[in-house]
């Protein structure tokens, strides 16, 4: 009965999902209706501690709720605000700009068209460490990368493929879902960047590569791809949600990179003496920047006016991501009340199946969701939750399991055409959104067979 109940309750919020309706609203409500089914069943009837108890049954289940954002806001909520607040700044003061400008110079006294490709991918992906946002990265690389290719004879979706693929992986201490899977799996943010990630990515960036190479140079000489061109008009457009600064001073390159510096400079990997942390690492990154723009405004009331843009960075983050953070937790502890995640447990167990096994099931589904719901963020916080309950009943590693789910949830929404970075760069390169899922998907499913298989090899 609960089995039947939890699958009847989670295709009914997939179809939600899927029907564009605020993922948000459809977990809490697929939460509490599991929460209530459980209750009733007598699975579960405390939401809260005894001693916290309001006395009723339905005030105790937002009881539950309330705990939960406090705890959110106050722990994993802030961490993603502060990385955001500083991310918007970066591209409000010119410095991503600048550093991306500067890391295309060396390409563009090559003459080798798919060897400026691969390249090409390789320097999206060593900005995207420190540009959290995949749409923002693909915007400025739009105006730089794009047009040097195209103008050497790529096609434009070919060229289009290697800049919305920038991003491959969302990794590195200023990603939300890092700081999800950190938090969730109870390991050290700089060891499991350091340790754990980039030793992943670099083969998973060095496949991509690779695989651009050869399947869009495969494709361009299909479709006979014309003569190289002159020079190529792209405007990104005005309601673009992501804000395209000029670049600001050559020395601003250096601003990006400081919460890194901060972050592993005061840590088991430099000075151990002094303790760092992610908020205080974007907020002393965030104060230097400020000093860089007063000194170049020469105008204290100018320069002041910029922390807006940190602080509503930091809002519009909370209004998308922080309360998915509390959704997803809501659905999965209702997940986890009415007795479906030892149920499955018990299944894989009676099947034969280990870890290894469930985590490329999940990766699976993590993909197909991410496919569908055009984002890997809202796929990984809704069901991120569920992994540590999985591993320890199944005798895996939760910060494995995670990792491999993590990079599935990035590379599965690259091969869906509702992806923000996919509707982007489709619309600015002016080319048709399935045709570079298409142009990304041999690239995309390497690097996927890759990561998986890296994951579980190393750890």
């Amino acid at each position: 009965m609960n089995i039947a109940i939890a699958l009847l309750v989670s295709s009914l919020v997939a179809y939600g999902i899927l029907k564009k309706y605020k993922s948000q609203t459809i977990l809490l409500i697929g939460g509490l209706s599991l929460m209530l089914f459980a209750y009733f069943l007598g699975y579960k009837t405390d939401f809260v501690p005894k001693n916290q108890a309001t006395g009723f049954v339905i005030f105790d289940m937002f009881e539950y709720i309330q705990r939960l954002m406090i705890k959110d806001v106050a722990g994993l909520g802030i961490m993603i605000m502060t990385c955001t607040g500083f991310a918007k700044y970066m591209d409000y003061i010119g410095a991503s700009s600048k550093m991306v400008e500067l890391a295309m110079k060396p390409l563009q006294l090559l003459n080798a068209p798919y060897l400026v490709l691969a390249g090409g991918f390789i320097v999206c992906n060593v900005m995207a460490l420190v540009i959290p946002s995949a749409s923002g990265l693909a915007m400025l690389m739009m105006v730089t990368v794009f047009p040097v290719l195209v103008r050497l004879g790529i096609s434009r979706v070919g060229a289009a493929s290697v800049v919305a693929t920038g991003h491959i992986l969302d990794i590195g201490p200023a990603s939300a879902t890092t700081l999800l899977v950190t938090k969730t799996a109870g390991v050290d943010i700089n060891q499991f960047f350091v340790e754990r990630q980039l030793p992943v990515y670099v083969f998973v960036c060095i496949a991509g590569a690779l695989s651009h190479y050869f399947w869009q140079r495969y494709l361009d000489s299909k479709m006979e791809v014309s003569e190289p061109v002159a020079s190529v008009d792209v405007k990104v457009k005005a309601d673009s949600s992501e804000e395209l600064n000029p670049a600001g001073p050559a020395i601003y390159v250096i601003l990006p990179i400081l919460p890194l510096v901060f972050l592993l400079g005061f840590s088991q990997y430099g000075i151990k003496s002094v303790k760092m942390n992610v908020n205080l690492a974007m907020l002393l990154s965030f104060t230097i920047a400020m000093l860089f723009e007063f000194v170049r405004l020469r105008d204290f009331k100018k320069g002041a006016a910029g922390i807006q843009k940190f602080f509503k960075g930091m809002g519009d983050q909370y209004a998308n991501t922080v309360t998915l953070v509390t959704a997803g937790q809501v659905f999965a502890y209702g997940l986890t009340s009415i007795g479906f995640i030892s149920s499955v447990i018990d299944g894989s167990k009676n099947l034969g199946l280990g870890a290894t096994a469930i985590t490329v099931a999940m990766c699976g589904f993590i993909v197909l969701s991410s496919m569908l719901m055009g984002s890997g963020v809202a796929s990984m916080f809704s069901f991120s939750p569920l992994v540590p309950e999985f591993a320890k009943g199944l005798g895996g590693n939760a910060a494995t399991m995670l990792q491999s789910m993590q990079n599935s949830a990035s590379l599965g929404r690259l091969l869906s055409p509702i992806t923000a970075v996919i509707v982007a760069v489709a619309a600015i390169a002016d080319v048709s959104g399935m045709e570079l899922v298409k142009r990304n998907s041999v690239p995309v499913i390497v690097c996927m067979v890759v990561s998986i298989l890296g994951v579980l090899i190393m750890f």
